[in-house]
């Protein structure tokens, strides 16, 4: 805020007239300001974290993945990661994709073409390293 000295100011002149700031104005400007994007932000996080809930926890059949598809996957990882630290070689996902059943399940004998693709995907992003889990779901 500017205040005399540094503007334009002497006695007798309309506050209007000057380009000398008001300290309590700006003060109530800066908090109402600082509280109402506070605020938006706020409600903006939580949407976006309610949407995610309600994307991949639902129950319902046309969801996207539910919570016990993550729970058969989580499953069948840990029994293909072996070492439990959260990375399996890129040759081990194709006994993953095979071990998968519900929503997940890749048939290799059905859906022969889908899981060589898969599994090409995943060789070729990671050059023959390690994957995580996160990468495979």
């Amino acid at each position: 805020m500017t205040a005399p000295p540094f503007c334009y100011w002497h006695e007798g002149i309309n506050f209007w007239e000057t380009d000398c700031g008001n300290f309590y104005g700006s003060l109530i400007y800066f908090c109402s300001f600082y509280l109402i994007i506070t605020y938006i932000v706020r409600n903006l996080l939580v949407a976006i974290i309610m949407e995610n809930f309600s994307l991949f926890y639902s129950s319902e059949e046309d969801a996207l993945l539910s919570y016990a598809d993550i729970r058969n996957f989580q499953l069948v990882w840990n029994m293909v990661d072996i070492e439990q630290k959260g990375y399996i070689p890129v040759r081990r996902v194709k006994f993953l994709l095979r071990l998968l059943k519900g929503r997940l399940e890749v048939d290799p004998n059905k859906d022969r073409l889908l899981f060589k693709h898969m599994c090409y995907e995943m060789e070729r992003l990671h050059n023959g390293d390690d994957v995580s889990f996160h990468d495979v779901l």
